[in-house]
């Protein structure tokens, strides 16, 4: 992230060399990191943790600017000017220079130094050579930069592409920034492939706490799967912390371990804050694994005697009666070997009046379900119940849960099943506890 406040630089704007010649010009002849209005460029680091290692693995590098008066020049009042000035290029290369001449020495040992690229700087061939020239120079590997790139809806996929390419064949990580916020795009990160992504503020502080607590885990599964680790930026909270370790992120960064300084940070000083938050979701999840067991017992003591029933020669209505009355179940259905129903599903207590809205697919009775993993893990093992992870019902609007049962009746495998009201059955989770 290019400020460590809540604004940032939109490195969409071009870089190239059209300022008048009244413009303010940045010197960049004789390596020196002043713009010629004295402004002296700085390096601020702002560390990166992991969390199942508790312990930092690197540091952002993030540019300041000294006037010489004890204030510091945020990056987006230092970017601005030289977007006025027409000079945005050279002061990002400077400021790549800036950071490796301030940071590496300091940088400790297995540590990675994050710096951030604008995208035209990225995909310009031949700086990755130039950039990993200057890296030995300043006596690090060029394995040891990470180097982020604000993947947006107005650059090329495809240079972005080659870009990336060529800076791996230096040795160096690429990390695409900000993902999440504005035209951020799935279809193209997972074209890039890069080597980290970091996730934008905005998941973590999204307003609707259900839809960001669902969405960020099935995110970082998705990441993960294709091969990418996961930053999770904008950690002010405890509570930001816990949706970080709840989602499975790789690493995290953000206020809560410290504003980013000129120092490094203290070894040791976040472990507090991950042993609290790692022992506090420990606790809940033992809590939520005994709130589903006992909210759900006696639907799955339901079905399996509904299962027994029914297996015996019972008609499916004596057989489910007793589950059909629990109030939180929707509905119970029954699969053949091929995963279609070969009898009439039954409405339980807490079944829906259909709406005209979803009338296209609100009959089931048609369908094929074999593919799903409730009727595949009943066959994998039979005469037990399986429970399937909440979902939203592809009948209807109901996020549901459902159990199912693989049983015989007449000789022939079945599968018995009920549909449960997920949200009406967590609604009793306060009272057990």
């Amino acid at each position: 992230m290019r400020s460590s406040a809540g604004a940032r630089f939109p490195y969409a704007v071009s870089g190239s060399r059209t300022a008048g010649a009244g413009h303010r010009r940045l010197n960049v002849l004789t390596g020196r990191t002043e713009i010629v209005d004295g402004i002296t460029l700085r390096t601020h680091l702002q560390p990166i943790y992991s969390l199942p290692h508790q312990r930092e693995v690197g540091y952002e590098a993030l540019l300041r600017g000294d006037a010489g008066n004890g204030a510091l020049v945020g990056p987006f009042d230092l970017f601005g000017r030289a977007i006025v000035a027409g000079t945005l290029t050279e002061l990002d290369r400077m400021s790549h220079l800036t950071h490796l001449r301030n940071a590496a020495a300091a940088l400790p040992a297995a540590q990675w130094l994050f710096l951030n690229i604008n995208p035209a700087t990225f995909t310009d061939p031949g700086y990755a050579a130039r950039l990993a020239s200057a890296t030995r120079e300043a006596g690090l590997a060029p394995e040891r930069l990470v180097i982020e790139v604000l993947e947006s809806g107005g650059t090329d996929v495809d240079e972005i592409s080659r870009a990336t390419h060529a800076f791996r064949a230096q040795g160096f990580l690429v990390a695409v920034d900000d993902f999440g916020a504005g035209h951020s795009n799935i279809d193209r990160l997972l074209t890039l492939k890069p080597d980290i992504v970091k996730l934008d503020r905005s998941l973590v502080r999204a307003r609707g706490a259900h839809m960001r607590d669902a969405l960020m885990p099935k995110l970082v599964d998705l990441l993960h799967e294709s091969g990418m680790f996961v930053v999770a930026e904008g950690i002010e909270t405890s509570e930001d912390l816990m949706l970080a370790a709840r989602s499975n992120v790789d690493f995290v960064q953000g206020y809560l371990f410290g504003m980013p300084s000129a120092r490094l940070a203290e070894c040791g000083v976040a472990t507090p804050l991950f042993e609290s938050v790692f022992d506090a979701l420990a606790r809940m999840r033992r809590t939520e694994r005994l709130a589903g067991d006992l909210l759900l017992l006696p639907y799955r003591a339901g079905l399996t005697h509904a299962a027994r029933r029914f297996a015996s020669g019972a008609t499916t209505e004596s057989a489910c009666a007793e589950l059909l009355a629990l109030q939180c179940t929707l509905s119970c259905f029954f699969l053949d070997e091929g995963g279609r129903e070969f009898l009439p599903g039954l409405a339980g207590a807490a079944a829906k009046a259909p709406s005209a809205r979803f009338a296209p697919i609100a009959d089931p009775s048609t369908g094929r379900w074999d593919n799903r993993p409730y009727f595949v893990d009943a066959h994998a093992r039979p005469q037990q119940v399986i429970t399937s992870a909440p979902y939203l019902s592809v009948t209807g609007t109901s996020l549901c849960v459902t159990l199912t049962i693989a049983t015989q009746r007449a000789g022939k495998p079945v599968v018995v099943g009920a549909d449960l009201d997920w949200r009406r059955l967590i609604e009793a989770a306060p009272a057990i506890f």
